[in-house]
């Protein structure tokens, strides 16, 4: 079970928020990328700056009125807080991504990530000797 404290918090839009408001949530937090949710904090979509400069920008779209769900890459891959460290581990390999996000009763609690699951098995292995 995958422990929910040493989570990553998760920056996050909304999938109707408008273009201008996910950069700005991305300027503000310094991040590159963040998790897009559904009206019951599902993660439903991943956005990162390539996206917007990509989907957007070189594409002449309006930033006000470009919603988050229509630039968006979907479905995203995620994990239930109930999963093993190994399963979130191999989903990670099998989508080629550093972090996943990871639900409770369906609703997005965080990032389980590449290092969080370094330490995971530094842990199990020291407690082997």
């Amino acid at each position: 079970m995958i422990d929910k404290n040493k989570l990553m918090d998760a920056v996050t839009c909304k999938d109707d928020d408008n273009i201008l408001e996910v950069s700005r949530i991305l300027r503000d937090t310094q991040t590159r990328h963040l998790i897009v949710v559904d009206e019951n904090r599902m993660p439903a979509g991943i956005i990162s700056s390539v996206d917007i400069n990509n989907r957007v920008v070189a594409e002449e779209k309006n930033t006000k009125e470009t919603k988050a769900e229509e630039i968006m890459t979907k479905p995203i891959e995620f994990v239930d807080v109930n999963s093993s460290y190994d399963d979130a581990y191999k989903k990670m390999l099998e989508v080629g991504t550093y972090s996943l996000p990871v639900t409770e009763n369906g609703k997005l609690i965080g990032l389980v990530d590449f290092n969080l699951l370094f330490k995971k098995c530094k842990d199990v292995a020291e407690s082997k000797k």
